[in-house]
């Protein structure tokens, strides 16, 4: 592939200024209409003007609309609704638009599992601490059932269901959290480790021993919960982030580059 010289090296070059770039007619629609959903505090369920009036208000084509428009609903921010009396809807977008859109950064950079560890090792035991003293009877049902699953894999020797649904009790965690910052930080963090390959090993017993790990570790921290323990949670937590990273190296992970996929994070 043809590279072309940046700008400024063009310009020295030719002794030109680079040529200015333009902002699309759409993309400047697109600005505008996220201020005023942002001014106006419009909510999930709350419509946009039809085409026609936002045409008129912008002075510009149906095609430019549609484009803008588009761009909003693929960034989650609206959806278009069918019908006579459709248009576009305000919907409140999803963690999993979000962190579909973090994995498409981090697609083109050079990562590892120990780079998710780093910062997971603090996040988790954050989000523990945020989460004692708020759970449920269904939530701590939830996270039973979620120990439980992983028993059955475990047995099974099923380790790609065994290493899913253990990262799967982590992101009830999250679901539980009530800082939003917190919450998707760590369930972008899970979205990473279902990335990891888990068999470049043929050591059985290295990923039975992990299983293991993580079963008395998640019956640990659900102990420590009913117990709203500070304490032990944070203590129990740290062990259990120190021990994953661990077993991640021993089983020679590599970092799975399909960040683009959406099955992954879905």
């Amino acid at each position: 592939m043809t590279q072309e010289l940046p700008d400024e090296s063009l310009a020295a070059a030719t002794g030109r200024k680079p040529p200015i770039r333009r902002i699309k007619l759409s993309d400047q629609v697109a600005e505008e209409l996220r201020r005023w959903i942002a001014r106006e505090n419009l909510g999930p369920g709350d419509r946009l003007p039809h085409e026609k009036n936002l045409m008129e208000h912008f002075g510009c084509s149906k095609g430019t609309i549609r484009e803008a428009l588009k761009a909003l609903e693929v960034e989650g921010l609206l959806i278009m609704q069918a019908g006579p009396n459709g248009g576009p809807e305000v919907q409140a977008t999803s963690p999993e638009v979000v962190i579909r859109q973090m994995r498409q950064y981090f697609h083109f950079q050079d990562l590892d599992f120990k780079d998710v560890y780093d910062l997971r090792k603090t996040l988790e035991v954050m989000l523990i601490e945020n989460v004692a003293g708020r759970i449920t009877a269904a939530d701590f049902a939830r996270l039973e059932e979620n120990i439980a699953a992983c028993v059955q894999a475990a047995h099974r020797e099923d380790l790609k269901t065994a290493r899913q649904v253990e990262v799967g009790f982590h992101d009830i965690l999250c679901e539980i959290c009530d800082n939003p910052i917190l919450a998707l930080m760590c369930r972008f963090l899970n979205a990473m480790l279902r990335d990891l390959v888990t068999k470049r090993t043929g050591s059985m017993r290295e990923h039975h021993e992990f299983g293991q790990h993580n079963i008395e570790a998640h019956r640990d921290l659900l102990d420590a919960l009913r117990r709203n323990d500070q304490t032990a949670l944070a203590s129990v937590m740290r062990h259990h982030m120190d021990c994953a990273e661990g077993y991640m190296h021993n089983l020679d992970a590599a970092f799975h580059m399909d960040l683009l996929s959406r099955k992954h994070s879905e």
